[in-house]
Order: C-alpha cells, then structure tokens, then sequence
C-alpha cells in the first residue's frame, strides 16, 4: 500500500505587473476613493501640526529645486546650495520679525483704545449715531429705581473679568508659527539637499514602465507649474508691498515698512486678503489723520494698488495657464483657513496649483481639472 503525501501549495508571489492590471480591470469605486479622501483629510486635520510643516516644505522644494539645479551647474554641491537658501530664508524671517515686531505690538495693544477714538470721530461726521452711554445711564437709573422701591438695596459685587489683549493672543499665535516656521526650514533643507532622490525612489517604485514615465512626466509638470506659479507670486507680492510702502510714507502714515509687508503677505490669499488689507489700512487712516478726507484716502490708495495688481499686472505675468476657478479659490482658502488657520490660508492657493496640474495629466481626472481653471 502505497502512501502519497500531497504535495504542499506552492509560496505565493508578489507580482506587480499582475496586481496593477487587476486594479485596470477593476477600478476602485467612487464610495471608495471617497471614504479614503474623507480619512485622509481627517488625519491632516487632527495631525495638523505634522503635516502643515511637511506641504510647507515639499511646496517651496517644488520652488527651489530649479534654483538648487542652477547652482549645481555652477559647481555648487545640493548640500551647500539648500544651505544657502534656507539661511536666507532664515534671515530674512528673523529680520522681518525683529524690524516690525514692536510696531506690530504697539498697534494692536492701542486696538481697543483706537476703535474708541474712530467711533467719536465718526460720530462728529454723521452726528446721527445713537448715544449708548447715555442710554445705559438710564437704564441703570430705572434699575435702581426699582431696586430702592422694594424696601432693600442690595449691593451687588461686582466681577471684571480681564480678558486677554489682542496682542497677547496674536503673540501667542506667532510663537507657534515661529516653531512652524522652524521646523519647516529644517524638513526643506533636506529635501533640498537630497535633490531628485524621492522622485527616483518613486519612480522606480511603480511596477510599468508606461507609468514610470506617466510619474515622472506628472513630476515635471508639477514642479515647473508649482516653481513658476510660487515665484512669480512672490515677486509680484514683494514688488507691491514695497509701492504700498513707499505710498504709505508718502502719504505720512507712521510705520509704512510695516504696512507694506503686511499687504504682501496678505496678498498671497487672494480676495480675502485684499479685503483684510484694505480694513486694516481703513482703519490705519482713520487713526492717523484728523481729516476724513485724508484718513479715507489711505484705503482708497490701497484700492487702486491692489485692482492694478489683481485684474492688470498678476494675470498679464502668469497668463490664462495658471488661471483659476475665483469660486474654487475661495472655497479652497475658507477650506484649508479653517483646516490649518492662517497657514492653511497662505497654502490653499498653491494646493489647488497642484491639484489642478495633476488634474490636468491625468486622462479620467482632466475634467475636473478644467472645472478647476477659470
């Protein structure tokens, strides 16, 4: 009697090549792809202070990787190269913070007492704005009628509660870009440094060649997108905060550097950054001028400034390429504002640059991607 054992199962292999033509043949359902963008923005929310740091940084490798290239043709090593642009990316941080941190802080500690003095001016101009003081006397007249009608005045405690000052909470809120801001330095040098070595690795991650050269066509399209869209914003933000500065000092508003950075920075949120540049400066000009006409004449010059930016310089330089939905804009800038805050807000635009490139390269997603330009 002869005993045959069966002979064990072969070990199962991982192929690649196999796995990516059944994912051909069956492609995720929308459900699908959905639940895994509804987790994937879940951890960006709750990791927040992880993953800011990281878009932060892989979005300006994307604009200076160019610049490291260039210098490697210059005999420059990709180390010394990203050295050199994340001190100076350091130092013109530092010196921002160190040259208008103190006029930053006086003006938002006299806010309070600023709003106060706009109010009167306003009230000597229109002379038909109800007297609240005089109201609340009267109310607390009647109340203490009242109370004495009763028999028994009691006499209440009263209670102040401080709360925090304006400047304070805004400190507080720049201690934590600052450590941000740090962090995001040190990720972008070693990216810098490491040149195409992701990229590489990625590529030779994926299993056929037609998407190897599908990654690295998508890859190239993003970076020069993304490089070219982040640089020319750039230089058009800094060339209008320096006219808006030297309009400001012309016009003889105290601290007009300051002004000047500020509706740079606030420039890189498009919409909502000219309308809190343009309530700012209101406000500056109120404060500064006895005149009304001279105080109003400060957003007024701010106005004309950013509609030469906005409908005449900015889409002349970039052109219709990188033009954007305005709605999705918005809609992006509220999204990743209450995402990630502030920073969230600077980096909406340049996420939906992305998007849209990769979008645009991708033959089932082109048609969202036209949904996104304008």
């Amino acid at each position: 009697m002869n005993d045959k054992t069966p002979s064990p199962d072969p070990k199962p292999t991982f192929d690649p090549q196999a796995l990516a033509q059944a994912l051909d043949a069956q492609p995720p359902s929308w459900t699908l792809i959905g639940l895994l963008l509804v987790a994937v923005l879940t951890v960006l929310r709750l990791a927040r202070e992880v993953a800011m740091p990281i878009v932060m940084a892989l979005l300006l490798s994307l604009m200076f990787l160019p610049v490291v290239r260039g210098m490697r043709k210059l005999r420059i090593p990709a180390p010394l190269g990203a050295g050199i642009i994340v001190l100076g990316l350091l130092a013109a941080f530092l010196g921002g913070v160190y040259n208008l941190a103190e006029p930053a802080g006086t003006w938002l500690d006299r806010a309070p007492q600023s709003l106060r003095e706009i109010d009167k001016k306003l009230r000597r101009v229109t002379g038909a704005i109800l007297d609240v003081a005089t109201a609340t006397a009267q109310v607390q007249d009647l109340t203490q009628q009242l109370a004495s009608g009763g028999g028994t005045a009691t006499k209440v405690q009263e209670v102040t509660v401080k709360a925090p000052t304006l400047a304070g909470t805004v400190l507080y809120g720049a201690k934590e870009f600052a450590l941000t801001a740090i962090s995001t330095l040190v990720l972008l040098y070693f990216l810098l440094a490491s040149g195409d070595m992701f990229l590489r690795k990625t590529i030779a991650a994926t299993p056929r060649l037609a998407d190897k050269k599908r990654a690295a066509d998508i890859a190239r399209q993003v970076e020069a997108t993304v490089s070219r869209y982040l640089l020319t914003v750039t230089l058009i933000n800094a060339g209008l905060g320096c006219v808006v500065a030297l309009a400001m000092s012309m016009l003889g508003v105290p601290n007009p550097m300051l002004w000047g950075v500020m509706v740079g920075l606030f420039n890189f949120v498009p919409y909502l950054g000219n309308i809190a540049s343009f309530g700012v400066l209101t406000i500056v000009g109120l404060l500064t001028f006895d005149d009304l006409w001279r105080g109003l004449l400060v957003p007024g010059v701010i106005f004309v400034l950013d509609a030469a930016e906005g409908y005449l310089i900015t889409p002349l330089i970039l052109g219709r390429s990188l033009s954007l939905n305005p709605v999705v804009i918005v809609l992006s800038v509220l999204f990743w504002g209450w995402m990630w805050g502030v920073p969230g807000a600077l980096l909406a635009v340049p996420i939906l640059v992305v998007v849209k490139t990769v979008c645009d390269r991708i033959e089932p997603l082109r048609d969202f991607g036209d949904f996104l330009g304008a």
